[in-house]
């Protein structure tokens, strides 16, 4: 069985569905944090709610009785994706809700896991851990400089992670993930926010010039990568998880126009400190250690993308 934290989240829903679809048991759990409304994350995991294979518990992995819920169970890999998300979100105002839900809840995970007989723990970081470095693209061994509060909370969480790992004898791969897009996305990210006022004639808003880059990575590749290092049981990594695809705001949006036949119209706001202004993935660890059959086209994915956004708030096909 695999237990996944965050289950009712973006990559969380989709990869209990990639599990399940490969013949896997999950265990999901989700506190159902309010960075965004209970209704969409319900949405999210509502076709997976009937599948025998499928245990889902409404519970917050900082409660102290989180060892209790897994005792007896055959738990052969955690997937720990629950955390706040959200680079904009996370500033010195409320840091210690981050300090709390991204750091203090996964030592409580390990904490509870350790000398339990699980022994693997697959961690989501994110690629906000490099920062601005100069150093394109972004290999695994450089030095991690984070120029947002929520980067330093992945970063301590990795920390943990390893703590843990080397103390008590488990096996702790680290992903780092990049712009991940695709359906169930979170509200407030941006490929979501373009698509939904583009269809709704609403402006849409950008963070500076538009010409900041980032690498782009499909949610389904993203579930298939992590199903792939739990298949091949993989050990002790720290690998990027990104798409070998970066694009500029600005061309994503003419992709958004191409596949919607609308234009955008866009207001541009002042660009945030702590965002990075390129991201860009090196994938050759990623590519020896894994195999997937075939990454998703950003044209592909953006398709699949609006199809959900139009699901989700019942808008014209």
């Amino acid at each position: 069985m695999i237990l996944v934290t965050g289950a009712a989240g973006f990559i969380g829903s989709n990869l209990c569905r990639v599990l399940l679809n490969n013949g896997l048991k999950v265990l999901g759990i989700d506190s159902f944090y309010d960075n965004y409304p209970k209704w969409i994350k319900k949405f999210h995991i509502r076709h997976l709610l009937g599948n025998p294979d499928f245990i889902f518990l409404e519970n917050n992995i900082l409660e102290p009785g989180i060892g209790k819920l897994i005792e007896g169970l055959k738990i052969d890999c955690i997937v720990h994706l629950a955390d706040i998300p959200g680079v904009t979100t996370c500033s010195e105002v409320n840091f210690d809700e981050y300090i709390k839900y991204n750091i203090t809840s996964t030592q409580r995970l390990l904490e509870a896991i350790k000398n339990k007989g699980i022994k693997r723990l697959i961690y989501a970081s994110s690629s906000t851990v490099y920062g601005n470095n100069g150093k394109l693209p972004m290999y695994e061994v450089t030095n991690t400089k984070p120029i947002s509060l929520y980067g330093v909370t992945k970063l301590a969480g990795e920390t943990l992670s390893n703590y843990y790992g080397h103390n008590y004898g488990m096996d702790i791969n680290i992903l780092r993930f990049f712009t991940t897009y695709g359906p169930n996305q979170r509200p407030d990210m941006a490929f979501h926010r373009f698509i939904k006022n583009m269809l709704l004639n609403k402006e849409i808003s950008v963070y500076g010039d538009g010409s900041q880059k980032r690498d782009f990575v499909y949610v389904t590749d993203v579930c298939k990568i992590i199903l792939n290092i739990i298949e091949k049981e993989i050990k002790n990594e720290v690998v990027n998880v990104g798409g070998g695809l970066t694009l500029s705001v600005e061309e994503s949006i003419k992709i958004i126009e191409k596949l919607l036949g609308k234009s955008a119209n866009i207001k541009y706001i002042e660009p945030i400190s702590e965002e990075q202004l390129v991201t860009n993935a090196s994938i050759k660890k990623l590519s020896k250690l894994t195999t997937i059959d075939k990454k998703t086209s950003i044209y592909d994915g953006i398709r699949e993308e609006i199809n959900y956004i139009k699901r989700l708030y019942s808008l014209p096909k």
